[in-house]
């Protein structure tokens, strides 16, 4: 038997919630010191960021059941054995990979219209989410994430830290809806987004689900300005994609986030870390209200 899957065997969930369970205490009891030497303003970013700590490790503790011949179909040699047992305990795979050459997934066919969207724009910066979560325990997952990321407005409310030294802000500052069309399976949203420190700018968000398949798209049709006057990012240059496919017994959601601009000197790897907390953010907000949405469904 191979090691990793002797390791999920031997994997015993009800011994490691109580290990969590103990850390989460241990943490929020240092919280607590810290805050006892902080100001309003820090009190406010830590008890935020423990949160967002605290609900996204909650929403992790779902392993799956994943084989060896379905991992090597699904993913390449990029995907670490660490990951591997990351995924398998339903925890979240997130990198900064910087182009799209570098991606762990393989060219399948349920990640083509990924692939390609991200390659028209052909980001220089580029963050990559992997999630894995059971069928049994999520069957309308493609239903829920569909009518969660419609609304558009709630992401004004994710707080992430853009740099390790500085206070918390929003994902969006806010969010604003123009125009939403249907064409056959296609659902197309127009919506104006201020993401600070940037401007105001146009965001298309195109969506497909047919089966046991979503699509999600979210693209700048205009340039996003710093000031009014500088040009910071160009038109349909700034790409989020979200596919989600069942595979066997599982659910596969593989997201990319990406931005192409102009590498600067000094504040190139800055850039790059603000922009992989921010995709970071968003798809861990999505994983907390699905988990809410499946709580709700089960109290039902």
């Amino acid at each position: 038997m191979h090691p990793l899957n002797l390791y999920f065997l031997e994997y015993d969930v009800q011994s490691w919630f109580k290990y969590y369970i103990t850390f989460l205490r241990e943490v929020r009891e240092k919280f607590k010191l810290i805050q006892k030497n902080c100001g309003r303003k820090l009190k406010k970013a830590f008890s935020l960021f423990f949160l967002l700590f605290s609900l996204s490790a909650i929403f992790s503790q779902t392993p799956v059941r994943i084989m060896d011949g379905e991992i090597d179909y699904l993913f390449n040699e990029r995907l670490t054995p660490a990951e591997i047992l990351a995924l398998r305990r339903g925890e979240v795979v997130c990198n900064s990979i910087g182009k799209i050459k570098y991606s762990r997934i393989n060219d399948i066919p349920e990640a083509k219209q990924l692939i390609y969207a991200v390659k028209k724009v052909n980001p220089n910066h580029l963050a990559e989410i992997i999630k894995i979560l059971p069928y049994s325990k999520y069957e309308n997952l493609t239903e829920i994430v569909s009518k969660m990321l419609k609304d558009e407005e709630s992401y004004t409310k994710v707080p992430f830290y853009i740099d390790e030294d500085d206070e918390i802000v929003y994902l969006y500052a806010d969010a604003k809806i123009q125009s939403i069309e249907k064409i056959d399976k296609k659902e197309i949203i127009t919506e104006k987004f201020l993401m600070k420190p940037l401007d105001y700018f146009i965001g298309r968000i195109e969506s497909t689900k047919f089966g046991n398949y979503y699509f999600y798209q979210m693209k700048n049709t205009d340039r996003v300005r710093y000031k009014s006057f500088i040009s910071a990012v160009g038109k349909e240059k700034m790409i989020a994609v979200i596919s989600i496919f069942r595979y066997g017994d599982n659910w596969i959601i593989y997201a990319l986030g990406g931005v192409d601009i102009i590498k600067l000197p000094f504040i190139d790897k800055r850039i790059d870390r603000a922009f992989f907390r921010r995709i970071k953010a968003f798809c861990l907000f999505t994983f907390e209200k699905l988990e809410e949405s499946v709580s709700e469904d089960e109290e039902n």
